[in-house]
């Protein structure tokens, strides 16, 4: 919740604290980034529907966390195991001193909370599953494995267009390191891979694209040494997923929408492609 209430008051408030006395412009026009980081990310409540054979129902206001990697150094930077904890990465472009267009993939986790209870609107038949049978109508029930677990845990990958404003706070005298406020857009499709166990059915499924994120991002950015940098991101959006694979089988599918929110500490490089003649 912290984030749905800090990024809108970073992006609205902070650039007319800029306006005041703003620093001249870093110049990045022509430089090519590119950086790696890591992310925690937290997400609202979300109705899933299930449907196939023998069964339509939604399980209403599921609730699910993240699942972060307990940090350690031969995980997080080893090569090998870079890419088990929730990460980032991304190669962009500055197209004007105070503008950059870049793609990459925020790869982060859904996980369903076990345990919990929830109501089942819907209908499922004996031949599906005779615990869980139903006519249609409404029911509570306990999210244990029996009847489900569900998770995009490797991962819930976000693949994104980004487009970023960058207002300059701080720079050095001899140009060579700098501290810039940036805000921004982001949109493209999500491709999840899907962990689901349905009625004690199902599989861990292909990257499949399941649907589509769109929100906005704001942060940090810190340049030393010129070509390095570290950026401090805070990001909030929408996901929705229309057809999400579950059991393995064509006729298996699940729905669900929800807003996420997310913070991510990166590093990177940025070099220059040519120099610029203008702003």
């Amino acid at each position: 919740m912290r984030g749905t209430i800090l990024l809108p008051l970073l992006l609205f408030a902070a650039p007319f604290g800029l306006q005041a006395q703003r620093p001249p412009v870093h110049e990045h026009r022509g430089d090519l980034f590119l950086y790696w980081g890591y992310n925690r990310s937290g997400y609202s409540r979300s109705d899933i529907h299930f449907k196939g054979p023998g069964y339509a129902f939604t399980l209403k206001q599921v609730v699910a966390k993240d699942r972060p990697s307990p940090f350690d150094a031969g995980l997080y930077f080893s090569p090998a195991t870079i890419t088990l904890p929730q990460y980032n990465y991304r190669l962009g472009w500055f197209f004007r001193d105070r503008w950059s267009v870049s793609v990459g993939m925020d790869h982060m986790k859904y996980v369903m909370v076990g345990g919990q209870q929830v109501r089942m609107d819907g209908h499922v038949d004996a031949e599906r599953s005779s615990t869980y049978a139903m006519e249609e109508g409404v029911r509570e029930v306990v999210l244990d494995p029996e009847l489900l677990t569900y998770e995009h845990s490797d991962g819930l990958n976000l693949l994104s267009l980004d487009v970023d404003r960058y207002d300059a706070l701080w720079k050095s005298r001899n140009g060579r390191h700098a501290l810039l406020f940036f805000e921004g857009l982001h949109a493209g499709p999500v491709i999840p891979r899907t962990d689901v166990r349905l009625f004690g059915e199902g599989i861990n499924n292909r990257f499949h694209v399941a649907g589509f994120g769109v929100g906005a991002q704001a942060g940090m950015h810190l340049d030393f040494f010129r070509h390095g940098f570290l950026r401090i991101i805070g990001k909030a959006g929408w996901v929705d997923m229309p057809d999400v694979l579950t059991t393995g089988t064509s006729s298996d599918r699940a729905r669900q929408h929800f807003w996420f929110w997310q913070y991510a500490v990166v590093v990177g490089g940025q070099f220059r492609l040519y120099r610029a003649t203008g702003g």
